[in-house]
Formats: C-alpha cells, sequence, structure tokens
C-alpha cells in the first residue's frame, strides 16, 4: 500500500506530515526531510496501535510513502493557533463510513487515555514539568476544549452545559459525548462544505468535515504521547 501523504511547511522550515488513509496519523518535525523520514516509524507504529485494539490487519514495517501535495505557509506547523491549511484530500465530502470509523478510532484513543489518568492521584493534576507549558490537568482540559472547537469549525457545536464543564473529568466525558451525538446528526452541507469559521480563532483556515475527522483522532493520540512522556518524567522526579 502507497501512503498518500500531505505536507504543511512553515516559513521556518518546520513541517507537519498528514496521512490521507491513516485517520489522525501525522507527525511534526523541524524540516521537511525529518517530517518524511520520521513517517518511517510513525506509520508503522499506527498500525501496530490499531492491531493492539484488535483489529485484523498486516503489520507496517517498511511502509511506502508519495507525498501528493505541499502547501506553504506564513506560520509555523503545528504552532498552537497556527497554520492549518486545507489540503485537497480535506476537500473530498466525508461519509457515514468515514463517521463511524472516526467514532471507533476516538473509542481506542479514549481508552488509551483513561488507561492513563485512572493510575494519577487527584492531588497530582496540577503537576507539571518545569520544561514543559501545561500541567496534567491543562493537557486534560485542553483535550476537552478542542472536542467542542472542532466542532464548532464546521458550525456544528450544540449550546454547552457550563455546569458540565467544571470538573476536568466530567468534562472530558461531556464534550466526547457532544461529539458522539453531533457527527453521526451532520447535514449533507455540513459534510460537503468548506467552512472559514470566525467562532473562537483569529486565523481564517478553511474547514471541512473530513479535516474534522482527521484532527479529532490526531489531536487526542497526541495529547496522549505528550502525558505519557510527562509522566515519565513524574515518575523518574
Amino acid at each position: 500500500m502507497i501512503h498518500r501523504t500531505s505536507l504543511n511547511i512553515g516559513h521556518d522550515g518546520s513541517t507537519s506530515a498528514n496521512v490521507h488513509d491513516l485517520m489522525g496519523c501525522a507527525t511534526l518535525a523541524s524540516t521537511r526531510e525529518r517530517a518524511i523520514s520520521k513517517l518511517e516509524f510513525i506509520i508503522p507504529d499506527y498500525y501496530r496501535w490499531l492491531r493492539s485494539k484488535g483489529e485484523r490487519i498486516p503489520a507496517m514495517r517498511s511502509p511506502q510513502v508519495t507525498i501528493i501535495e505541499e502547501i506553504r505557509t506564513q506560520g509555523s506547523a503545528g504552532e498552537a493557533g497556527g497554520s492549518d491549511p486545507l489540503f485537497s484530500c480535506d476537500r473530498i465530502k466525508c461519509t457515514h463510513g468515514d463517521i463511524s470509523r472516526c467514532l471507533q478510532l476516538l473509542n481506542y484513543t479514549r481508552a488509551d487515555l483513561d488507561k492513563i489518568i485512572s493510575k494519577i492521584p487527584t492531588e497530582e493534576l496540577d503537576w507539571k514539568p518545569r520544561s514543559e507549558p501545561r500541567s496534567i490537568r491543562n493537557v486534560l482540559e485542553h483535550i476537552a476544549q478542542v472536542d467542542i472547537w472542532y466542532l464548532s469549525r464546521i458550525r456544528a457545536d450544540p449550546r454547552l452545559e457550563r455546569t458540565r464543564m467544571k470538573d476536568v473529568f466530567e468534562f472530558l466525558d461531556y464534550a466526547r459525548s457532544l461529539v458522539r451525538e453531533v457527527l453521526p446528526r451532520l447535514t449533507t452541507e455540513q459534510r460537503s462544505q468548506t467552512f472559514r469559521p470566525k467562532k473562537w480563532s483569529d486565523s481564517r483556515w478553511p474547514w471541512t468535515a473530513t479535516k474534522v475527522l482527521h484532527r479529532l483522532v490526531g489531536h487526542e493520540r497526541q495529547r496522549t504521547h505528550y502525558l505519557q512522556r510527562i509522566l515519565r518524567v513524574h515518575d523518574n522526579h
């Protein structure tokens, strides 16, 4: 299988690589060459992840990658609130099958996250390494906030119950319940249209439902990996 990949190259050379056929499979590096090189182990790792969830798929050892699109932007790739262009693959109308796959993958990512946070004592939630920007609590709140933010990119965010956003664990469950409720109900217009949302954002990057599905999965995988990394520091502290 040849993995079709698009690159977002920032003004500083930083590059994010998004693999179209593997929802949520992406990587970030300081240069274009390093981003492409990282795909050699990022893609097999994604396949191992799916196999660990019981999916019957073959192992992937030496992935073939073809770069089908490169977009150069003024921002820094991967920076929070930075450049996030719409690739040609993102413009494809998302199907109900795509939505079902996204929800299935989100079940996997949430199981991974729950496994980690179930072992964290409440009194440790505000801990963070000196070299990192977010505490454990900050990361969990961010995951919940971004779930809702992604829905708003395609004007699908519902009216929020603020009382369910105070406790961080309830907030996580509440935000994810909105994703599970809203995605299957997307209209044909929401599944096919390109949006330029103004809500909760200073940028004007275009969004589609397909882009949202990929970002939902990729973001939680990325944040879970971040938590695993800082908790290793905590354990050695």
